[in-house]
């Protein structure tokens, strides 16, 4: 059994204050995502100085990609991500696309479910065209509204495919979050927004070791 990973996800605006969080909380994690916002402000670059930085690391390009399949990743690619993301909302062709330039870069791809309906449907779906991961992803909108996206997760059950999970989890719940089939678990503010950001993001690595080390 592969061991599960923890992922922070840097959803800022600068690479000054990416690199300002790494160096509290970068020795506890496994991968680095460049957040969607902080790649719309900075561009690749930001890719490059993480990756160079945090060469052990899986660095995570959160691209989003939902057309250009083939294209759009190219980028980020370049610039050293180890794995991008690409919409499950796009047609096949697209994350077909997307996994053809992936191979030539031999990076990941990472199907994101954010805003997908039918999870259980389009997850079967995806199942077929091999990614890396499938992510049950409980977008930033709508956080508020109740959606769970540990209970979202069953939405998967059945389908054999390396699964992550993100969406307002934080460190009191973050030992279900391991608990249950996720793979890759994934944490933004959850890290990086409490008042012992390096204290919060070390026992999120325990709570992931022990389980590792008991499985």
């Amino acid at each position: 059994m592969m061991n599960k990973t923890l992922q922070v996800a840097l959803d800022l605006f600068s690479t000054e204050d990416a690199l300002r969080i790494l160096d509290e909380v970068g020795e506890y994690v496994d991968i680095i995502e460049i957040g969607t916002p902080l790649i719309v402000a900075e561009g690749a670059r930001v890719v490059s100085t993480v990756k160079k930085r945090y060469s052990n690391k899986t660095v995570f390009a959160d691209i989003k990609v939902m057309d250009g399949g083939a294209e759009v990743p190219k980028s980020v690619l370049e610039a050293g991500a180890d794995m991008f993301s690409v919409l499950a909302a796009a047609e096949d062709s697209t994350l077909k696309a997307a996994a053809r330039i992936a191979g030539e870069y031999r990076a990941k791809v990472l199907v994101d479910m954010c805003s997908v309906k039918d999870i259980s449907g389009r997850g079967k779906e995806i199942e077929k065209l091999n990614p890396d991961y499938i992510c049950v992803h409980v977008g930033y909108d709508i956080q508020g509204t109740g959606v769970d996206p540990i209970s979202e997760l069953r939405k998967l059950d059945g389908v054999a495919c390396k699964k992550a999970i993100a969406g307002g989890i934080k460190l009191d719940r973050f030992r279900e979050a391991v608990s249950s089939p996720a793979d890759d678990i994934i944490c933004g503010a959850g890290i990086y927004r409490q008042p012992d950001m390096r204290e919060t993001a070390r026992k999120m690595r325990a709570i992931l070791d022990e389980y590792n080390r008991a499985h």
